[in-house]
């Protein structure tokens, strides 16, 4: 998938205010980012499979996805 995409989803990662801890939901993500629920599936989970964001826990059956430190 487009890298400028992927770029998408980690400056709203980086900039996103939403949780103290910098948790956001994938449906934060599509809509932060501007992108499809399909693409922003896929593209999370390239991005979890490239080391760059990973699964930070999940609260009432949704996960969450932040920056990998």
């Amino acid at each position: 998938m487009s890298e400028e995409k992927k770029q998408k989803i980690i400056d709203f990662l980086t900039n996103f205010k939403g949780s103290e801890k910098g948790v956001a939901t994938a449906s934060e993500i599509q809509k932060g980012a501007g992108l499809s629920r399909q693409e922003a599936g896929q593209l999370i989970k390239e991005l979890e499979a490239e080391g760059k964001i990973m699964g930070a826990g999940r609260a009432a059956g949704v996960w969450g996805y932040k920056l990998k430190a």
